[in-house]
């Protein structure tokens, strides 16, 4: 059995590794809270994402609603009661209206510069909220010589 991973958080997520882009931090706290949406709602728009093993799935609207649903369950393990009932009221918002909490205007994403410009544009033009982007270089020598070989 293929072990499980994180799917959207750090750059060792089957986001990280597949796409080259993932919520920054650690945890789903109420500061991360809306880039969890932001991958979750993209992955919706696309029509599919990854599993916990980072399979490709098909992502629909019903996964979607699951999975931003168990974000309730991870945000009280990681912040307690105040961030289960922030996400709720956050999710409840969303919806409703399709709109963030009031009191988020930004996502932060993280990731590697030649993909992460495309996703904060494709989350801007879903979700209407402008992404704070957050680069990094890639490591590894096939990364730096696929980087040296487009100088």
């Amino acid at each position: 059995m293929a072990s499980r991973r994180n799917i959207y958080q750090g750059p060792s997520s089957c986001y990280g590794r597949y796409e080259g882009v993932w919520v920054p931090g650690s945890g789903v706290t109420p500061e991360h809270l809306p880039s969890f949406i932001a991958l979750i709602m993209r992955d919706v728009y696309r029509g599919w994402g990854y599993d916990e093993t980072c399979a490709k799935v098909p992502v629909d609207v019903e996964r979607g609603i699951s999975r931003l649903q168990y974000l309730i369950a991870l945000a009280k393990k990681h912040s307690g009661e105040v961030g289960k009932i922030y996400t709720e009221e956050a999710l409840e918002r969303l919806y409703r209206e399709y709109r963030m909490p009031p009191d988020v205007t930004e996502v932060r994403l993280a990731g590697y510069r030649d993909v992460l410009d495309r996703v904060a544009k494709e989350v801007e033009e879903i979700l209407g909220v402008r992404v704070r982007k957050e680069y990094h270089e890639r490591n590894g020598v096939k990364e730096r010589k696929a980087q040296a070989m487009r100088a």
